[in-house]
C-alpha cells in the first residue's frame, strides 16, 4: 500500500487539506448526500437501469439529518488512478463504532473522476455536516492488464456539473 499523498505514486487526489493526510491513507470529505429511490434496479450484461436518486438538502446549519437507511454520497475529491495502481475507500473508525458504514467499489487503473459510495446508517439517526471526513482512500500497487474504460457516473449530467464546479 502507498499513501496517495506521497511522492512514490503516479496517482493524484484533489482537494486534500493538510489535516486529511493520515499515516497510511488520505481522509475524504463529504460533498453531497443523495437518497436512493426504491425503483427497480435492473442489471445484466447488456444494460444497467439504475434506481436513481434525489439530492438531500442540508438543514440551515449545514447538517444532513439521515434516518436509518442507505444513501449515495459523493466526496469533495477528484481522483486520477495511474497505470499500475488501484485504490478503494474504507470507513473511518469513528463511524464504524457508531453503526455507520461506507462501501465503495474498486478504483481501477486509468479511472479519473468523482469519488462516491454508499453510506449505510444502521443503528439510529446520523447527523453529519458537509465537509466532514467520512472515509479514507487507500492506494496500492496493482498489476494492470488494461486501463479503466467504463461509464461510471452518478448521472452523466451530475458528473459533468461536478467536474465543472470543482
Amino acid at each position: 500500500m502507498i499513501n496517495i499523498a506521497s511522492e512514490r505514486n503516479e496517482s493524484s487526489l484533489t482537494n486534500v487539506e493538510p489535516q486529511d493526510i493520515q499515516p497510511n491513507a488520505v481522509d475524504l470529505r463529504l460533498d453531497s448526500v443523495l437518497s436512493i429511490n426504491d425503483n427497480e434496479f435492473v442489471l445484466d450484461e447488456s444494460q444497467k437501469q439504475h434506481r436513481g436518486s434525489v439530492e438531500v438538502a442540508p438543514d440551515g446549519n449545514g447538517y444532513y439529518n439521515l434516518p436509518i437507511g442507505t444513501y449515495e454520497v459523493t466526496f469533495k475529491n477528484i481522483v486520477t488512478i495511474a497505470e499500475g495502481e488501484a485504490g478503494f475507500v474504507i470507513t473511518r473508525s469513528t463511524l464504524n463504532r457508531n453503526g455507520v458504514y461506507l462501501t465503495s467499489g474498486l478504483y481501477d487503473s486509468g479511472y479519473q473522476g468523482i469519488m462516491a459510495g454508499a453510506l449505510h446508517v444502521t443503528s439510529g439517526p446520523f447527523k453529519v455536516k458537509e465537509g466532514t471526513r467520512l472515509g479514507q482512500f487507500l492506494l496500492f500497487e496493482a498489476e494492470s492488464l488494461s486501463l479503466y474504460d467504463g461509464d461510471y457516473g452518478l448521472d452523466k449530467e451530475h458528473d459533468k456539473k461536478y467536474k465543472q464546479e470543482k
